[in-house]
């Protein structure tokens, strides 16, 4: 395209942009308008009087054709210009950015690599080169983690592990500062990925410097932009924390340049084969998949993902992911609440019978002011039938309401379980009901805020129970409440096995940010679909109810081998406490780092009630996998918005490292000593970082071209860019003036024009 705007126009679109258009021999106004007049006299005179015989559109259309041809012709006798301004042969200065990471060594489909393909641009013979070198005096630098100077690019290596694309532009500014630059000009594949361009306000605060300081930078795109046949694990993400037996689902963002409809997915535990799976892709897109698997055993635990690699995959490095997991052979408690004896408070209690890591305590009311307590540890523990303090509440990690009115509880207790889940980040579990939910007048309560549906107020159920059989909604198939069976099996098909239940209140209205797990189909009215569980965060923690009464049925209904029942509330009971906020956390900002690379610690603590303790004394110590103790020091923090503290630590092992937190009241002395401990896990090896996202972010380079003044060209038209340098106001530069009454297309217009009057004379029978 470029190459016919120069054809046509002369000179090159690059110096039209940056020009301003005048004319050398202006005509007075008065002899424009005298020329006009008289043109458009003649005009008429020839076309328009009524002596020719001429239907009307084409009069109309000679007359216009030979009002333009003398416009053309009188626009060229008044010699149109351009003035623009041009840098002065080695006055100015511009610098040149060559990527230097491993990205570069990538070959793409080309026989030659990246920086093999950037070291011919810049190789002393190129047209590029001699044309820059001959405008501008040129400071060479090469980047990856860092900017150097070098002295040409056969200093190039391709070894650099990182690309941190605004510590190179910083440098080029920095060493800049005094000289009359006319320009940056980049090379590079785009592929940021160092700390500071993860975060988009450092690279953006660069290129606001950079405009300020009026230094265009001009991008060359090096690479693909897509890699045909390569596969590669975008991410991998999974619990850093999970109960011993619980199922785990690791999500896995995986984009396929291939054409094949399906990738295996290998995973391993230990460096120990665990599963694998086949995953169906679309070649072109990203794909997000979920591989669920149930750890061996507690413990912390490394977890390879890797997608089978084919032979003419071109980037096969980044084929894996490595994510930690630390499993945990806790006893987290949750307390039940029941208003009145049935079956589902007998059936659920039974499925957690065999369950060894979830301390199910239960309060059944059997009679006024009478209480039937199962799994305390005190003998005073609820005697009441519910906590008498914020703190005694906290000391649950879940509460699970059943069909109990709403008048049961006290005000400040409904205000205490809202404080629950707001403030101490627990997790509440309202069941349906007679005495549930709207029906049980919570309505008017605080828990009307919590619940992720909207309640009826007037503290009536909607019409009779109903049948209904249970299915995964769209948004909650891969939720652990709905996998009734192993890994890998027909989760839709185990739901349709399950027996009818029913909901005694239907409410249908879901708040906006709530999730749909499972769904009931009316077993009359196929076509009738309402929610049956939901879920929604709330503060800190999280809200679910479930609208049956008698999930029972799906115990007591199916065959005695059947464990769908214990699988759903097992499962369900350990998805209420694996998430929740405990009193001290430790938590690294990722569970894989490369070695020199800096580890951040956040770490937060709460008192009883899980009110920030802001002065709390910590101490913090990483253990290496050689087994060495270092200290880490721990400083308040609010990054986020959340008070807590912060620390920072740089490995030099590979291998996996353990953190390990106490935190200490300052110096109350009327309270424990310690507050609590946390622990947390990561990961340090090879991070390979430069194979991921290893195709040419143009958009990236599009962006850093237009925020700072500049352009960006794919290093096959590099040549353009030279056009754009030489053509940049400043210091060292003068304004030139191009004719354009000589341009080719002028001329083609009046040959145009006047080959267009003779035909249509022609056709019309005129001589």
């Amino acid at each position: 395209m470029e190459q016919v705007v120069a054809f046509l126009f002369k000179y090159k679109a690059a110096l039209f942009e940056k020009s301003q258009f005048g004319f050398e021999a202006a005509l007075p106004l008065i002899l424009i308008v005298g020329v006009a007049s008289a043109t458009g006299v003649l005009a008429y005179g020839l076309y328009g009087r009524s002596a020719i015989r001429l239907p009307g559109p084409s009069r109309v259309a000679l007359m216009a054709i030979r009002v333009a041809l003398v416009a053309v012709i009188v626009f060229c006798l008044m010699r149109p210009v351009i003035v623009v301004p041009e840098v002065l042969p080695q006055a100015n200065y511009a610098a040149v950015l060559v990527d230097d990471s491993a990205s570069m060594l990538l070959k793409d489909a080309r026989d030659h690599s990246r920086l093999e393909a950037a070291q011919q641009l810049l190789s002393p013979g190129s047209p590029f080169f001699t044309a820059l070198s001959e405008k501008f005096k040129l400071r060479l630098f090469k980047f990856s983690d860092g900017a150097e100077r070098v002295e040409s690019a056969g200093e190039l290596s391709g070894t650099g592990a990182r690309t941190d694309l605004s510590a190179a532009l910083e440098k080029a500014m920095r060493d800049s500062a005094g000289l009359p630059m006319s320009g940056i000009v980049l090379l590079t594949d785009g592929a940021g990925n160092a700390d500071a361009d993860s975060s988009t306000g450092t690279l953006t605060a660069t290129l606001d410097s950079l405009r300020g300081r009026g230094l265009p930078v001009y991008t060359v795109g090096v690479g693909q932009v897509d890699i045909e046949n390569d596969v590669e694990l975008v991410r991998a993400s999974a619990p850093r924390r999970v109960l011993a037996g619980s199922p785990v689902t690791a999500e896995v963002l995986i984009r396929s340049g291939g054409k094949g409809k399906s990738v295996r997915i290998d995973l391993t535990e230990d460096s120990h084969p665990l599963r694998t799976q086949d995953v169906p892709v679309v070649g072109g897109a990203t794909t997000l998949a979920r591989v669920v698997f149930t750890p061996s055993s507690p413990g912390v635990h490394r977890y390879a993902l890797t997608a089978a690699s084919s032979p003419d995959d071109p980037v096969p490095d980044n084929n894996s992911q490595e994510i930690v997991v630390d499993v945990q052979d806790g006893r987290p408690r949750v307390l039940y609440i029941e208003g009145e004896p049935r079956w589902e408070y007998g059936k659920l209690r039974a499925a957690m019978a065999e369950e060894k890591n979830v301390v199910l305590v239960s309060v059944l009311r059997s009679a006024d002011g009478k209480y039937y307590r199962q799994g305390v540890e005190k003998a005073e523990e609820l005697v009441s039938g519910f906590p008498k303090s914020e703190e005694d509440l906290f000391k649950y990690d879940a509460l699970i309401i059943g069909s109990v009115e709403a008048t049961f509880f006290t005000f400040d207790q409904l205000r205490a379980i809202e404080q629950f889940v707001s403030r101490r980040g627990g997790t509440l579990l309202a069941l349906g009901g007679s005495k549930a939910l709207g029906a049980g007048g919570y309505g008017n309560t605080p828990l009307a805020d919590l619940l992720p549906l909207y309640l009826r107020g007037d503290g009536s159920a909607a019409g009779e129970s109903q049948a209904f059989k249970a299915q995964p909604a769209a948004r909650g198939k891969d939720h652990p409440m709905a996998r009734l069976t192993e890994p890998g099996g027909d989760i839709e098909k185990g739901w349709e096995e399950m027996p009818a239940i029913t909901i005694p209140e239907l409410l249908t209205e879901t708040k906006p940010g709530a999730t749909v797990i499972l769904e009931a189909r009316n077993v009359n009215q196929k076509n009738y679909v309402v929610p049956l569980l939901v879920e929604e965060r709330y503060g800190r923690g999280r809200t679910m109810a479930l609208l049956a009464s008698d999930t029972w049925r799906w115990r007591m209904m199916v065959e005695s081998k059947s464990k769908s029942f214990e699988t759903f509330w097992r499962n369900g009971l350990r998805y209420l406490v694996e998430s929740v906020r405990r009193q001290v956390e430790a938590v690294t900002n990722r569970s894989y780092y490369g070695k020199n690379e800096p580890v951040t610690i956040r770490a937060e603590v709460g008192d009883e009630k899980f009110i920030n303790v802001a002065n709390a004394r910590l101490t913090a110590t990483v253990t290496t996998p050689s087994g060495r103790a270092i200290d880490v020091p721990m400083k308040p923090s609010a990054d986020g918005g959340v008070e807590g503290f912060i620390g920072s630590y740089i490995p030099d092992e590979d291998g996996l490292h353990r953190v390990d937190l106490t935190a200490r009241h300052p110096t109350d002395a009327r309270k424990p000593a310690v507050i609590g401990m946390a622990t947390a896990s990561f990961l340090v090896g090879p991070a390979n970082r430069e194979a991921h996202d290893a195709a040419q972010n143009r958009d990236l380079l599009k962006r850093i071209a237009s925020d700072t003044g500049g352009a960006y060209r794919p290093i096959d038209e590099a040549d353009a860019l030279v056009d754009e340098l030489v053509h940049t106001e400043g210091a060292g530069s003068i304004r030139v003036t191009y004719d354009l009454w000589d341009m080719p297309i002028n001329f083609m217009l009046v040959v145009a024009l006047a080959a267009a009057e003779w035909f249509v004379r022609k056709r019309k029978g005129l001589a």
